[in-house]
């Protein structure tokens, strides 16, 4: 937050409606603490966290340190765990904004944003934990995506972090642009910057607005959200609010927006803003509870969310064609889906092996179909189960029922005639091998002479087809032969022209 000077305070009455409590007041309970604390304390160093697979400490995140540059790689890898489409927006050789979008179900085309800038500043580049400013801010964007993505939103989300604010409002200041040049729907942006300090312990959280777009109903709705729900945060609404945070980007652009920050005017700022002291330690616990509760309670509530299914699956068939077995499944909808693995057994139930992966959607609302092909490398007659092990992005997983077929492949090495026969100019010949094996097949004329060879390589288990084109044969009676190991086999085919 870059901090100015003059307010103007009016404190307005509460109007308008809350959708039905108990999704919201669910999501409210579940934003929780400790998460909040642990985010914070990755991002200003305390604690050692892994950023694209190595161990990694944020000491700073100045715009000029490599630590900045590592901490958007953390967020977004954090906005992926939780199912969602993340993007780098680069503003410049240093500047990256980064983003992760929920699309609604019902409005796609119409957005909330929840956002906080991640970059930090001291006079010095080399330690810059930032943890209020903006740690807190940031973790609690991280929160709302941990929790909403469990849920369906009737309008589209996105989770932006934006970098640069310290040097002017950079990275949210492009963002706004390009959406107001793109002509984006943006219903509303609720911005957070510093919400964990409260020494004197009043529970004063200010709403910072100006008369742009919605602005002020956004500002309605959060107090709506405060008292309906007993947050307990005491609200001060500042009108005309300040200009000195990422907010005010989207003013400039047109949008509605608010800023939601400790008391910024009111004789209690932080002390140790910009300082190498900014650390979780001077952080009032319960008032940053509270603060993330009611930015998260009220974008739920924009952004209408309702409970989903996590994965509801529709069907799971098995059905053999040729040596493979295709498997089909469809999904009604799926919440934070990776994917699933296949599993195969082969004539007894209790022993599942892993054959094979699906990457999943994420999170889905819609019909989703999905199939995988194996080759079981078996033959003779035998009785082969199949199930589904879908994985959420968290790791937890649950099994879909099993299902069965009866897979008889012949034991022996097997040669079609070809199709159609005679045929102009082109024909299909089928063969079947039964175990890996180096196969040869050639086409001979009439008078025993190699014309071409069709097959030279070595094949695994399975059916073949190939389409043999004679455009360039005259008409007449040709051979086909194939060896594999000690199997030999020769059939007749005609070219009629």
């Amino acid at each position: 937050m870059k901090k100015i000077i003059m307010v103007f305070v009016l404190l307005l009455g509460i109007q308008g409606s809350l959708y039905p409590q108990s999704t919201i007041q669910t999501i409210i309970n579940n934003t929780n603490l400790d998460s909040l604390m642990h985010f914070v304390k990755e991002l200003s160093g305390e604690v050692q966290t892994v950023i694209n697979g190595t161990p990694y400490t944020i000491v700073s995140r100045r715009w000029n340190h490599t630590g900045n540059d590592m901490s958007a790689f953390y967020i977004k890898q954090k906005l992926n765990s939780y199912g969602l489409a993340t993007y780098d927006q680069w503003f410049s050789s240093t500047g990256r904004n980064v983003y992760g979008v929920q699309l609604g179900s019902v409005y796609p085309n119409k957005k909330y944003i929840i956002c906080a800038h991640y970059d930090a500043y001291t006079p010095s580049g080399t330690i810059v934990p930032g943890a209020d400013d903006n740690g807190s801010g940031t973790a609690a964007v991280i929160e709302a995506a941990r929790i909403f993505t469990q849920y369906q939103s009737k309008y589209t989300i996105i989770y932006a972090l934006w970098d640069e604010e310290e040097r002017g409002l950079y990275g949210s200041e492009y963002y706004a642009q390009q959406a107001a040049l793109a002509g984006d729907s943006i219903m509303g942006v609720i911005n957070m910057d510093m919400i964990a300090y409260d020494n004197d312990n009043d529970g004063v959280g200010e709403i910072h607005i100006q008369n742009y777009a919605n602005s002020t109903s956004l500002k309605d709705m959060m107090v709506q959200v405060n008292t309906n729900y007993s947050i307990g945060v005491i609200p001060s609404i500042i009108n005309p609010g300040a200009t000195a945070s990422d907010h005010a980007s989207f003013w400039n652009h047109g949008y509605g927006a608010l800023l939601l920050i400790e008391e910024y005017y009111g004789g209690d700022f932080n002390a140790y803003y910009h300082t190498i002291n900014d650390r979780y330690i001077y952080f009032n616990q319960p008032y940053f509870h509270k603060m993330s509760r009611l930015t998260l309670g009220t974008v739920a509530t924009l952004a209408d969310l309702t409970v989903i299914v996590p994965v509801e699956l529709l069907a799971f068939t098995a059905s053999v064609k040729n040596s493979d077995v295709e498997l089909l499944w469809s999904t009604a909808s799926e919440l934070n889906n990776m994917g699933f693995e296949i599993e195969r057994s082969i004539d007894n139930q209790d022993n599942f092996v892993t054959i094979g992966f699906v990457e999943g959607k994420g999170s889905s609302t819609e019909i989703n179909y999905y199939s995988f092909t194996d080759r079981p490398q078996v033959n003779g007659v035998n009785q082969l189960y199949y199930r589904l092990k879908q994985v959420d992005f968290d790791g937890t997983f649950s099994y879909s029922d099993v299902v069965n077929v009866s897979y008889d492949v012949p034991v022996e090495f097997v040669l079609s005639q070809n199709f159609p026969n005679p045929f102009n100019p082109s024909t299909t010949i089928n063969y079947f091998v039964p175990q890996e094996s180096f196969v040869s097949i050639k086409v001979y004329d009439f008078l025993g002479r190699e014309v071409i060879t069709l097959v030279n390589d070595t094949r695994a288990i399975g059916s073949y087809e190939i389409v043999f084109d004679a455009s360039n044969l005259p008409s007449g009676t040709y051979f086909y032969t194939m060896i594999a190991g000690n199997y030999s086999a020769t059939k007749k085919m005609i070219l009629i022209k």
